[in-house]
């Protein structure tokens, strides 16, 4: 019993610690961007918006995480050309605009589980 108690707790602190790096998460379906944890600046927001819709990527995963240096996004459904195309968007917003931006009033209990199926079961739009 002690195990199992001492497992739960290591790997609740391992996910608490992998999220604490996390700026945001925003999930891609259908031509709309959900943001599924964290904070963005709408300005950040819209630009990504607007390039996966140039670009005509169906669904797509996208986060920021906090480094050293800055902050580095990671993207996952789509090529290394489109991925570098918002890499290049993300690189025009330093960390101060990153770390300032308000964060969402509605769905927060959704975003801190952080689950992108429920956020969009769930979420209502932020427009």
């Amino acid at each position: 019993m002690e195990v199992a108690l001492v497992v739960v707790v290591a790997l609740g602190l391992f996910f608490w610690l992998q999220r604490s790096a996390e700026l945001f998460s925003l999930s891609w379906r259908n031509g709309e961007l959900r943001l599924v944890r964290g904070r963005i600046p709408a300005m950040l927001k819209g630009d990504l918006a607007e390039a996966l819709t140039q670009m005509r990527i169906a669904r797509c995963n996208v986060t920021a995480r906090k480094e050293e240096r800055g902050a580095r996004l990671l993207v996952s459904g789509m090529d290394d050309f489109a991925a570098q195309r918002l890499r290049n968007i993300f690189q025009l917003y330093p960390m101060s605009q990153l770390r300032a931006a308000n964060a969402p009033q509605h769905g927060r209990l959704l975003r801190w589980v952080g689950f992108s199926s429920l956020v969009w079961l769930f979420g209502r739009r932020e427009d």
